[in-house]
């Protein structure tokens, strides 16, 4: 038992990371995209374009920004293929994929990514996660990265003036 007591605390400042379990929830305006973030995370300078926000952990080595996009691809899938398509040097070790949505997590470097899109107002919104974090903290941030994505929904927002889901 001390053993582990000591482990969790070793982890804890190694990853200069603790959570006390208190969220926010951000709203985004222009797409009405919502997703709760943790309450001591410092959000970043707000796009000009409205598009969403990117929140930063206590200590600078995390950040999950909550954003909507207009849907302009040609079809779902091609959007679907382009979100799922990892960027240099990621990899990808995690895909879900349904019919108006998609998650994807993987690694780049000594880092872990977890992206979760949404698809809203009759197929016209993307509501999207985006959440980065040290592959190091894995077992202290995988109890946010899932509050975060279970918290991810689709809102109406101004951009989209009739919005039916």
């Amino acid at each position: 038992m001390v053993r582990l007591v000591l482990g969790l605390m070793a982890m804890v400042v190694a990853t200069g990371f603790a959570f006390a379990g208190t969220w926010q929830t951000y709203v985004n305006e222009r797409f009405g995209t919502t997703a709760d973030v943790p309450a001591d995370w410092r959000p970043g300078e707000p796009p000009a374009n409205g598009d969403g926000l990117r929140f930063t952990s206590p200590d600078g080595t995390a950040s999950v920004a909550v954003f909507g996009s207009l849907q302009t691809f040609d079809t779902i899938d091609e959007a679907i293929a382009i979100y799922e398509t990892p960027e240099d040097g990621a990899t990808i070790t995690y895909r879900r994929r349904d019919d108006r949505g998609l998650v994807v997590s993987g690694t780049r470097g000594d880092r872990i990514f977890y992206r979760r899109w949404l698809l809203s107002c009759g197929d016209a919104v993307w509501n999207g996660l985006s959440i980065e974090y040290p592959a190091a903290g894995k077992q202290a941030y995988d109890p946010l990265v899932t509050h975060m994505s279970r918290s991810l929904r689709a809102g109406t927002g101004w951009q989209v003036e009739d919005c039916p889901d």
